[in-house]
């Protein structure tokens, strides 16, 4: 209409809008702005306190008024925002370390029954291969020497290294903490080093021999007796093993932690008859097998018993 406009839905009109509670001042239009049209000097000042869905005509020269009520949007203030992030890296710092634990525990069990599993299978296919009926075919090493045991089994592994002594891509002996803190007999954290023969994997693991003798027969050795508390009394004792040899394997190897019993290493008693994986504070493979979990506790090596 001439020197007129229609407005037929102001919120269609300011679209885009929001939290405004000031004029906007709208001048010298000669086109369609939106849906109404202004004649050349005419203005409309619209007020966004409430919407009405109305129809209009303006006469040139008049000014026209809507109030839009509560349009506000919720917003929070920088000092909301701090706090929630504050709050966010408190409980991240909290409950990190325990996931990222978690997360090793589950790559070391993992790493475990793998390596077991290949051992028995290694083993087994030995047994096969020579007709034999028990372990001491493979672990007595009789007119030889006990090299020649590792040298034997390394044959089975793709890729595997025989690691007669120290050097030469060998490393050196590395100590092993037991699963749980043990006195030594002296009041000291009891540990294990571990030297060679030594088979070291592709995968990064490693398997230490121990106890090697020229044959499986039953063997006896001296050993301090101990207190409750587990001090030596000074007194001795004669055992007897059965025992074939000991087996130790290392997950990660030896350049990696926490190189403790329970944890990356777990020990194996080789009968001839069978194979005992060691619990307590010598491994955990019982446990992992049976209860998909580690058995060690993390201590200090300076811990002292009283």
């Amino acid at each position: 209409m001439s020197g007129g406009g229609h407005l037929a839905a102001p919120e269609a009109c300011f679209a885009g809008l929001r939290d405004v509670n000031y004029p906007v001042l709208v001048k010298n239009l000669e086109r369609k702005q939106g849906a109404f049209t202004l004649a050349e000097g005419a203005t409309h000042v619209v007020h966004f306190d409430g919407i009405r869905r109305t129809a209009f005509t303006l006469v040139e020269g008049n000014t026209h008024v809507v109030h839009f009520d509560n349009l506000r949007r919720a917003a929070f203030t920088l000092a909301e925002v701090l706090i929630t992030l504050g709050i966010i890296g408190v409980v991240a710092a909290l409950t990190m370390p325990s996931l990222i634990q978690r997360y090793k525990d589950q790559v070391l069990i993992a790493q475990s029954k793998k390596s077991y599993s290949n051992f028995m299978n290694v083993l087994n296919r030995m047994l096969a291969d020579t007709g034999s009926v028990d372990y001491s075919s493979i672990f007595a090493y009789g007119d030889g020497k006990k090299e020649d045991v590792a040298k034997a089994i390394a044959a089975y592994y793709n890729g595997a290294k025989v690691c007669e002594s120290s050097g030469k891509g060998c490393g050196s002996t590395y100590i092993v903490k037991l699963a749980k803190p043990t006195n030594n007999g002296t009041g000291g954290v009891k540990k294990e080093s571990f030297g060679f023969p030594r088979l070291l994997l592709v995968d990064g693991s490693s398997i230490s021999f121990r106890d090697i003798r020229q044959t499986c027969e039953p063997w006896t050795y001296t050993s301090n007796v101990k207190d409750e508390n587990g001090f030596n009394t000074g007194e001795t004792e004669t055992i007897t093993d059965t025992r074939c040899a000991t087996v130790v394997i290392d997950v990660n190897g030896a350049n990696k932690g926490p190189n403790q019993y329970g944890a990356d290493v777990h020990q194996i008693i080789v009968q001839p008859q069978k194979l005992q994986p060691s619990s307590g504070s010598y491994g955990a493979l019982k446990t992992i097998f049976l209860k998909n979990k580690l058995d060690y506790e993390r201590y200090s090596e300076n811990k002292r018993f009283d």
